[in-house]
């Protein structure tokens, strides 16, 4: 049989003899019952950190701005959800908004007002006892920020330093499944979660180790070109990459960029620093404090509490010098911030112990200025 015979062979076991009408296949038959969604609380919950994994995950693909934009909307979903399951499992009242207004009906029809985010987070410290840091607020908040600009208004953000926020919200998840819902689960329903809870930390290790490769490269290159002084934390993705000029910028900030985060690539001005950690201040009399004039170049730069690459703890630090400080305290003399690092005695500003003379030294009494004498003891 040649080529042509073939051909032939082929095309009529697909369309059939030509002139004859092809016979059609009987259709497949259907289901009397409609399809069902079967997504109780947890297992919603962790199908919508799958679907975060997914798009957050290198090693599968590139994440590109529109993996992050589901990415943000499907954890704040997530926790949304998680959460309540577990104000469910200490009581079904606590996921209303108002609790002393609470029906079963409404429960059950899913038609109640269901307490927000923040709500939420507050009744798991408060009533349920859950362990909520500080930092996991402050970066639950956050996210639910960024998935309100998304959902409503379009975010223009930094893509690199959502991604790290999510990252951290994504391993505080997981890890709340495990101790605060598993336990509360029947026999099946912890097996399955127990199975999703491996599958998600499998792909949270991917997420992280590329976090941490990334990070590693970026303090490799600070240390080399001992930058490690003059980089901060940054207010965007939160990691001390952001490092500043060397040269002092003069006040107000000249035009351009004052510094750049390593991480996320973000580019902020003075001003933007000093907002975050220079707030302003005032003393006991509603007049503005010195509490922020650096002690060098006495501009109103000092910031506390930040968090800078080569110190294991937060600092004073000056975004104007840009040096950092240990320790300050107010001058005994004129209450001008000084340096005090390491500093036994009290402190005193140079001007004030250059004027100090012996007729300002303080005149202390003695038992004979009270008629003892100090043999009659």
């Amino acid at each position: 049989m040649n080529d042509a015979e073939l051909l032939r062979v082929a095309a009529t076991a697909v369309w059939g003899v030509p002139g004859q009408r092809r016979e059609r296949a009987e259709p497949r038959p259907r289901s009397s019952a409609p399809p069902q969604l079967d997504f109780p609380p947890v297992r919603n919950g962790l199908d919508y950190l799958a679907s975060v994994v997914e798009h957050l995950d290198e090693t599968e693909s590139e994440v590109t701005p529109r993996d992050m934009k589901y990415a943000v909307l499907h954890l704040q979903a997530a926790v949304e959800i998680l959460f309540k399951a577990r104000l469910l499992a200490e009581h079904w009242t606590l996921v209303f908004t108002n609790p002393g207004d609470a029906t079963r009906r409404e429960l059950d029809e899913a038609t109640l007002k269901s307490v927000t985010p923040d709500q939420a987070i507050a009744r798991l410290r408060n009533i349920v006892g859950v362990p909520i840091s500080d930092k996991e607020g402050k970066a639950l908040k956050k996210l639910t920020e960024d998935r309100n600009k998304l959902q409503h208004f379009g975010l223009t953000q930094n893509a690199l330093a959502v991604e790290a926020r999510a990252g951290e919200v994504l391993d505080f998840l997981i890890c709340f499944v495990d101790t605060q819902l598993v336990p509360y689960l029947g026999p099946e329903e912890q097996q399955e979660t127990k199975r999703s809870l491996r599958t998600l930390r499998k792909a949270l290790g991917n997420i992280n180790s590329y976090m941490e490769k990334r990070m590693n490269r970026i303090g490799g290159e600070l240390r080399d070109e001992r930058l490690e002084n003059i980089t901060v934390e940054c207010p965007a993705c939160e990691k001390v990459t952001l490092v500043l000029d060397e040269v002092p910028p003069t006040l107000p900030a000249d035009e351009g960029v004052f510094s750049t985060c390593r991480f996320c690539s973000g580019v902020f001005d003075l001003d933007v620093l000093l907002d975050r950690w220079v707030p302003a201040s005032w003393d006991m009399y509603g007049k503005p404090s010195d509490a922020n004039v650096c002690p060098q170049c006495d501009q109103e730069t000092l910031g506390a509490d930040v968090r800078v690459r080569s110190e294991p703890e937060p600092v004073y630090f000056c975004f104007a010098c840009p040096r950092i400080i240990k320790e300050v305290a107010p001058c005994q003399g004129c209450g001008r911030q000084i340096d005090v690092s390491g500093v036994d005695t009290s402190p005193w500003c140079s001007s004030c112990e250059d004027s100090w003379g012996p007729e300002d030294e303080p005149q202390y009494e003695g038992p004979e200025d009270y008629g003892f004498s100090e043999e009659a003891g």
